[in-house]
């Protein structure tokens, strides 16, 4: 994608792996007018590089979201890769969240490296759907690495997996070199927290700094 100005007028279902990747100098800038720009389908994955996702003309209603799942059962899983890439401008209303997985759908691998986000009115990955507690979840594989969130006004990360059955290796945590400034404390943040971790097996957290933010929320989970 070149450098640039972009309004995309409907949202963009993918039923297959997708790559959007931009090698300008100058990030192209996307914006969209629906109240999501990516719904990841069956079969559908979404991998974005170098570019601007600006939320400033989605519909001033509560709710929106950048990525999503099916709102339906998928029996692929899908994965999302985020490089360079800058989130800023999602707060037009209410919840407004990065990306929000729905209820079995499931992820090999969420990752996002050297992205910032700034001015979210929700969490930025909201991955907490599963609440049945009986070992499902949402994404096996988070990576967070030189990441930068900034005005965050729900959790820049909420993973839920509850449950006792212990017969899964996940979810899975790597966060580390990233920077947190004022997460967390908007009043419609259920967690009352920057992260809020539910029942992850590994999660290893390390070269990072919070400031002015909610806590690190870790709840274990062992048998009972």
């Amino acid at each position: 994608m070149a450098a640039g100005q972009y309004v995309v007028e409907k949202s963009i279902d993918l039923r297959h792996p997708l790559s959007i990747i931009s090698r300008a100098s100058e990030k192209p800038v996307l914006q969209f007018q629906r109240t999501s720009l990516f719904n990841i389908e069956n079969g559908g994955s979404l991998s974005l590089d170098n570019l601007v996702i600006d939320g400033s003309e989605a519909p001033d209603a509560h709710g929106n979201t950048v990525i999503r799942t099916s709102r339906y059962s998928m029996s692929r899983n899908y994965k999302l890769m985020i490089d360079r890439c800058d989130f800023r401008d999602l707060d037009v209303n209410h919840t407004f969240d990065v990306l929000r997985g729905y209820k079995n759908t499931f992820a090999d691998s969420i990752v996002l490296r050297r992205a910032t986000f700034t001015q979210v009115d929700g969490h930025v990955l909201a991955l907490n759907k599963e609440t049945d507690d009986i070992g499902i979840y949402n994404v096996e594989n988070v990576v967070i690495e030189d990441c930068a969130f900034k005005d965050v006004s729900g959790s820049a990360l909420h993973l839920h997996r509850g449950g006792r059955d212990e017969s899964t290796f996940g979810p899975l945590l790597v966060l580390d070199r990233s920077t947190f400034e004022n997460v967390g404390q908007g009043k419609r943040n259920k967690t009352k927290a920057s992260i809020a971790l539910h029942g992850v097996q590994v999660a290893k957290v390390q070269n990072s700094r919070f400031r002015d933010c909610e806590p690190l929320d870790l709840h274990l989970v062992v048998g009972e």
